[in-house]
């Protein structure tokens, strides 16, 4: 750990759980490119370090991994719909160290009791959502019994909008499957609206969608931004603009308060985004921002959302 991050306490609230079950799950798919039933297959094809079976011993490979980036905690988010065991089980053997989001579909009609088991029985503390991904506007009624559960169970409801490409087909040179018809983050707006103790979270900085997010939060005050990533959905903005300016807007528009920091890691040998953590704090350093409001972006906010 740096000394220049000793005097924050630093959370990462954006890290995916690709567990050996992910993998297998994946692998059923039978995508194209994808080896069919061999999740062993499919990691040699990608390059990637084959995760332990056991989701315990891989949660002790991320703490290592937490440790040598000076990182006090981290957010787990199940990857793939059904794999929230796995998350749950690092979670419960590490719970100083990990919390855990589980992911559903809000189409399914037992997607309330899911979500209710994920986080009395198992110890989550979130629901990831992609609404690209399951084809659903975020606004949808039939979405509404979910967000009921969640408000009453007291957990936040993240949402992938915008640019979205899977690690694995990314690497592998695949195209997307998401459907950009549901990919805009003001979809949620009306929900935001109508569950106004629910706390949301736009990834990202909605990922191609900025000024939609941003314009999100000024109608919402209890929707909340993650910078996770590289961010290099900025390229596709049609104009001018680089991370730093993405960062200073948000800090104009919503405050240090609804700002939370993320790196989106995903797999072994890579482990942990350093280039992420690097950059986002030296841009919030370079940006004069106050060092109480720096603790608050970079690990307050998601304490307080998670009641960790």
């Amino acid at each position: 750990m740096t000394r220049e991050r000793a005097d924050i306490t630093i959370i990462d609230s954006h890290i995916h759980f690709f567990s050996y079950r992910f993998f297998e799950e994946y692998a059923r798919w039978r995508g194209e490119g994808l080896p069919a039933h061999d999740p062993d297959a499919l990691l040699r094809q990608l390059g990637w370090e084959v995760p332990p079976r056991d989701p315990v011993s891989l949660g002790h490979r991320w703490i290592e991994e937490l440790d040598r980036h000076g990182i006090a905690r981290a957010v787990l988010l199940t990857s793939i719909i059904g794999d929230e065991e796995s998350v749950a089980q690092a979670v419960r053997a590490f719970p100083e160290r990990f919390a855990g989001y589980t992911r559903v579909d809000p189409a399914e009609p037992d997607t309330p009791h899911q979500v209710r088991r994920a986080v009395r029985e198992l110890g989550l503390k979130g629901i990831k959502l992609f609404p690209s991904m399951e084809q659903f506007h975020a606004s949808d009624r039939t979405a509404y019994a979910l967000y009921e559960e969640a408000q009453s169970l007291e957990v936040p409801v993240l949402f992938h909008f915008g640019i979205l490409q899977s690690a694995v087909r990314s690497a592998l040179g695949l195209p997307s499957r998401a459907d950009m018809r549901f990919a805009n983050p003001a979809d949620v707006q009306p929900a935001a609206r109508d569950f106004p103790r629910l706390r949301f979270v736009i990834p990202h900085f909605g990922a191609g969608y900025f000024r939609e997010a941003l314009m999100v939060c000024y109608h919402c005050p209890n929707v909340s931004l993650d910078t996770s990533g590289s961010n290099a959905w900025i390229k596709y903005l049609g104009h001018p603009m680089d991370l730093r300016t993405v960062f200073r807007l948000a800090l104009e528009a919503v405050g240090a308060g609804r700002i939370i920091f993320g790196t989106d890691s995903t797999h072994f040998p890579r482990g942990l985004r350093e280039d992420v953590l690097a950059t986002q704090l030296q841009i919030l350093r370079d940006l004069d921002v106050p060092a109480q409001d720096i603790q608050r972006i970079m690990g307050g906010n998601v304490a307080e959302i998670l009641n960790l």
